[in-house]
């Protein structure tokens, strides 16, 4: 439930103290019990009991509510043959949220990933019709097709007018969106806001006050003549440390499987702007950012195939190119190419592709 519904449901406001309550049903037709793991949903998951203490109620007030929210529960464990239903206390997601259901039976185990919708963030990805994005779409077949499309594929982000070249396209994903949402969300990224009245006046107290502004929102970059389709952040302890990356649909489509090309970087400090007050430095070594990014979503267990392919703007100590902030960068001219599927995938079952280098050599440097 959203915030609203939250607050109807419970009678007091869990989103005032971060909680995030998540509703789940399961209807077992087996003939054994399961049961299920909490942990897997949020780890740090709150009890019955602390919710009623969060809310900051005392003597009788908090007896009844420590006894109101475990009816609410979800109890285990589920008998063969049975339905149970009830809620599981969270900490607060916004934009989405990724449902880890595992049900653990006598050696037995499912498994089930759900992307839910949490209402509420106005986010880059809400304000996008992607079905309707291109008139037609290009269907790749052949991976030697797929490497020289992506090679000759824009080498850089723009200003609005596209005149002016910004920050290199070092990424590509490959999947559909569901499953590129679940990876980014299970390895701790998080949407970002779109730049609204209200988001700016968190962004400036985040950065007066040092506080931590998880979806802070990221500034508009420009390919195929419109702002980023997608935006995530990884926030330290606040928005002056951060990667964050930007993803555009192209109008491709590999095996049937949806292509997105995009740039991170790493915001390492801030620095003063004559036109928007203040804007963000990034470290210059945008491959080392690249390579990190690979590495972090492979723990996701949704990465399936990694490879590598020219096509980014080569920019060295010797020619050193700049992005609109302006600041300098440094980069090989790669991009890293991401294969993402919803079978889970072990790190030692990831296939490394070879296309112009080699992944393991990259990521060694």
């Amino acid at each position: 439930p959203g915030r609203e519904e939250a607050e109807k449901l419970f009678g007091v406001s869990l989103a005032s103290v971060h909680i995030q309550p998540v509703w789940i049903q399961v209807d077992n037709h087996s003939d054994r019990s399961y049961l299920l793991l909490k942990p897997g949903i949020d780890r740090l998951l709150y009890s019955p009991m602390e919710v009623a203490y969060q809310l900051h109620a005392d003597g009788q007030e908090r007896q009844k509510m420590e006894a109101f929210f475990r009816s609410m529960e979800f109890q285990s464990p589920v008998q063969a043959g049975s339905k149970v239903s009830g809620f599981v206390f969270t900490r607060m997601d916004e934009g989405y949220k990724v449902v880890n259901i595992d049900l653990l039976g006598n050696h037995d185990l499912k498994s089930f990933t759900l992307l839910v919708k949490a209402p509420g963030l106005v986010t880059d990805s809400s304000q996008v019709d992607f079905d309707h994005l291109y008139e037609r779409w290009t269907d790749i077949e052949t991976e030697e097709e797929l490497r020289r499309l992506l090679a000759a594929m824009p080498c850089c982000t723009t200003d609005r007018s596209g005149e002016d070249f910004g920050d290199p396209l070092n990424i590509v994903f490959i999947g559909d969106r569901h499953t590129l949402f679940s990876a980014l969300l299970r390895a701790g990224w998080k949407q970002t806001e779109t730049t609204h009245a209200i988001a700016l006046r968190k962004t400036i107290a985040s950065f007066l006050f040092g506080s931590r502004y998880l979806y802070s929102p990221i500034s508009p970059l420009y390919v195929f003549g419109r702002p980023q389709d997608i935006g995530f952040q990884k926030a330290r302890e606040s928005i002056s440390l951060r990667n964050h990356m930007r993803l555009w649909r192209a109008p491709y489509n590999f095996r049937g499987k949806e292509i997105y090309i995009g740039q991170v970087s790493r915001d390492i400090g801030v620095k003063f702007n004559r036109h928007t007050f203040t804007t963000h430095v990034i470290d210059p070594d945008v491959g080392h950012t690249r390579n990190n990014l690979m590495a972090d979503l492979a723990y996701s267990q949704m990465l399936q195939r990694l490879s590598m392919v020219g096509g980014s703007r080569l920019s060295t100590p010797e020619k050193t190119y700049y992005n609109l902030t302006p600041d300098p960068y440094y980069s090989d001219g790669k991009r890293a190419v991401l294969f993402f599927g919803s079978k889970p995938t072990p790190l030692d079952e990831i296939g490394l592709l070879k296309w112009e280098s080699s992944v393991i050599d990259v990521l060694g440097r």
